[in-house]
């Protein structure tokens, strides 16, 4: 009866190390989550610097649709 308490006893003494490492685990990942936005807030300006041409267009496109719809609501006003 004796012989599963040496292991469990010997699991218990581990639990402090095991939590100190767990605690400096989470430490580690919550300040470097101050490094993580600099490498998303990167790519982001990359990913824009490279879709500049498509945003371009896109608002161009906005642009021009917007001015149709415009003009065409102040004809329609007309046409009465």
């Amino acid at each position: 009866m004796s012989a599963p308490v040496g292991p469990l006893l010997a699991q218990l003494q581990q639990l402090p190390a095991r939590s100190r490492q767990g605690i400096n685990d989470l430490r580690r990942r919550l300040f470097q989550q101050g490094e993580k936005p600099k490498k998303e807030g990167q790519f982001l300006r990359t990913s824009l610097s490279v879709h500049r041409p498509v945003w371009i267009t896109a608002t161009g496109g906005v642009y021009t649709s917007l001015a149709a719809v415009y003009l065409t609501m102040r004809y329609l006003k007309r046409v009465r």
